[in-house]
């Protein structure tokens, strides 16, 4: 008797465990790198609209901008260390931990909808990418990509591969270096924050980066040409959470964050990229700067200097034996389907 006793409360207890969760609030901790007024704050923002929408304001965030729980080149570790419950995570900082996901930088596509629609599927049809998240505890719920790089600089108009030639300019190390390289350009490393001092100084000639960015970083008061259209490397980023939280999580709330942080009205972060992309284009020609827009028949001088660029990648992965060949024939699958 008492033994079924037992079993109709065990089973009471089963039935009942889904609506004990049931208007449970959850409060979880947000962080990035970016400072305010930045695009992707106003992403991290929008971020946490959609999450308050499809929990039902069940999850409340707290929010910590601006590198204020710990540098961006932390911001796997912390979530991996649930100091961070979500982090945004700069995929190039950690190219070691993260190689296969470093492949979305390639010059295989222009506009941040663009790599931002090759990352999600990639990441959906490729189970390897999500592997590398879970062996630091942690799991990416949104994946997306800047527009790719155009060149800034202070005295020289840069219309063909030729102009480039010599230029000392910030990149972002890596496979950007790789890709400079193939113009002739001088790579120099140096932090986004200590970019101005540098072009100031004229320790650099300008950079290769993305307009929000030089918007953000404010170099715009500085460079005088900017071209827009080139293939200098996209820039993958993702919001991860921390694994151990996130199985903490009923799973009506696990449903809820995975559509907030999928694209929706709310949180489009490719499209908000791509948006505030076409803006700065208009601030910078407003304001003064030379915008040299490439033409179809420059474009073919630029891409031809970059061919079998995606080799350099594999064979990198390679040497640590990772499915390189695999992950980049989706890549490259994908991105002519996608990439115009």
């Amino acid at each position: 008797m008492k033994r079924l006793l037992g079993v109709i409360l065990l089973g009471v207890g089963i039935f009942l465990l889904p609506l004990a969760s049931h208007g449970q609030e959850f409060k979880l901790k947000l962080a990035d790198p970016y400072p305010i007024g930045h695009v992707m704050h106003q992403v991290s923002k929008d971020l946490i609209a959609s999450i308050q929408k499809y929990t039902q304001n069940r999850v409340k965030i707290e929010y910590y901008p601006a590198q204020q729980l710990g540098k961006a080149k932390d911001m796997l570790y912390l979530c991996s260390q649930g100091i961070a419950d979500i982090a945004y995570v700069h995929i190039t900082y950690f190219a070691g931990q993260l190689p296969l996901n470093s492949l979305v930088l390639l010059p295989f596509y222009t506009t941040a909808i663009e790599g931002t629609e090759i990352y999600t599927r990639l990441l959906a049809e490729n189970p390897h990418l999500q592997e590398e998240f879970e062996k630091y505890g942690t799991r990416a719920l949104s994946v997306f990509t800047t527009n790719q790089y155009d060149i800034g600089t202070v005295k020289k108009l840069v219309k063909m591969p030729e102009d480039a030639v010599g230029l000392k300019l910030k990149t972002a190390g890596g496979m950007y270096d790789h890709i400079a390289k193939r113009y002739g350009i001088i790579p120099v490393n140096i932090a986004a924050a200590e970019t101005y001092e540098s072009i100031q100084r004229g320790i650099v000639d300008g950079c290769v980066f993305s307009y929000p960015s030089m918007k953000g970083y404010r170099l715009n008061e500085l460079l005088k040409f900017v071209t827009s259209g080139l293939r200098l490397g996209g820039y993958p980023q993702a919001y991860v959470v921390n694994e151990k939280t996130w199985q903490k999580l009923p799973a009506d709330i696990q449903k809820g964050l995975s559509k907030a942080m999928q694209k929706n009205e709310i949180f489009s972060p490719g499209d908000s990229w791509n948006r505030a992309q076409m803006q700065q284009i208009e601030n910078f020609e407003k304001q003064g700067i030379a915008i040299h827009h490439i033409t179809p028949a420059e474009r073919k001088a630029w891409e031809g200097a970059l061919k079998g660029i995606e080799e350099v990648w594999l064979q990198e992965v390679e040497k640590k034996k990772l499915p390189g060949k695999e992950v980049l024939a989706d890549f490259l699958r994908i991105s002519k389907e996608v990439a115009k």
